[in-house]
């Protein structure tokens, strides 16, 4: 079972976890460790939540208690994630830094909720469901997380 687990989702808790910490090494230790919890708490899974979504709170609690004892807490994207493919343009490159840029000025909350809804593309209920917030405070999150990354953005144009 949680070999299943793994195999299926182990590149999108990877990618959630290395976007909250910037360092492949300490992203490969949390995802095996957010395994681990999954492998242990099995039992506990009783399907009221998608499973998938069930991951990312460990992952997400993983991630947040690795923070709690790192002081002090890193910010995201101090420096730019390179961009894999070497056919990538040096504009859409440069575009993406500056995206990751802007998502490094934001606070905690609003990180949490661009990287989950609009990089990992989880749903208003899953990621309510993570974040352990009502789907209204995700919203509303997310509406204010955008205006705030597009002054930033548009800021650092002008």
């Amino acid at each position: 079972m949680i070999e299943t687990w793994f195999e299926k989702y182990v590149e999108l808790i990877y990618k959630y976890i290395f976007f909250m910490v910037k360092d492949h090494q300490i992203a490969e230790d949390l995802t095996q460790e957010t395994f681990i919890k999954a492998h242990i708490k099995s039992h506990q899974y009783k399907g009221n939540s998608e499973l998938k979504t069930w991951l990312y709170r460990i992952a997400y609690t993983t991630t947040m208690n690795y923070f709690r004892k790192k002081h002090p807490i890193p910010t995201l994207f101090d420096s730019p994630i390179h961009v894999k493919s070497a056919e990538e343009s040096f504009l859409e490159k440069s575009d993406l830094e500056e995206l990751y840029q802007a998502i490094s000025k934001l606070k905690l909350s609003y990180k949490q909720v661009i990287i989950l809804r609009k990089i990992q593309q989880l749903s208003v209920k899953e990621t309510a469901s993570v974040l352990r917030w009502s789907e209204s405070k995700v919203k509303m999150t997310t509406a204010r997380a955008i205006e705030k990354l597009q002054k930033i953005i548009d800021e650092g144009e002008g």
